[in-house]
């Protein structure tokens, strides 16, 4: 099992707390189990990529009021397929093809104003792939 602190904010509040995420990989199914908890209650996803159940679990707090301020979360990251059992992403610029110095983990602390939810992230993604053509 794997845990990282996460800073999270309430955006109703906008005040800033700290968020445990656990992390566990089902052995017989190869899914990620991600769980949290949020003012005593307990947040839990899986998916068989990583970065497809954090966002799914992310997606879960936005719904509820929260978000978290992490490289995970920002609008231009991506995953490649390669990596899809690690917690490394990219952070890609449109018209610019992704590189090894682009690499981060999904958990490092980024400053965030908006936070947008996994379709967003997706709408990005398919503009970021058409402006490398």
């Amino acid at each position: 099992m794997e845990k990282h602190a996460v800073t999270a904010i309430s955006l109703s509040a906008q005040s800033e707390f700290t968020l445990t995420i656990e992390i566990d990989e089902d052995a017989a199914t190869g899914d990620f189990a991600f769980s949290t908890y949020v003012e005593g209650n307990c947040i839990s996803v899986s998916e068989y990529g990583y970065f497809e159940a954090f966002q799914v679990i992310r997606d879960e707090l936005l719904d509820k009021g929260y978000g978290m301020k992490c490289v995970g979360a920002k609008l231009n990251a991506v995953q490649s397929s390669m990596s899809s059992a690690t917690d490394s992403v990219y952070l890609v610029t449109l018209g610019r093809q992704a590189l090894r110095s682009d690499l981060m983990s999904i958990y490092e602390y980024a400053e965030i104003d908006e936070f947008p939810n996994t379709e967003k992230q997706s709408e990005f993604f398919e503009k970021w792939i058409k402006s490398l053509r």
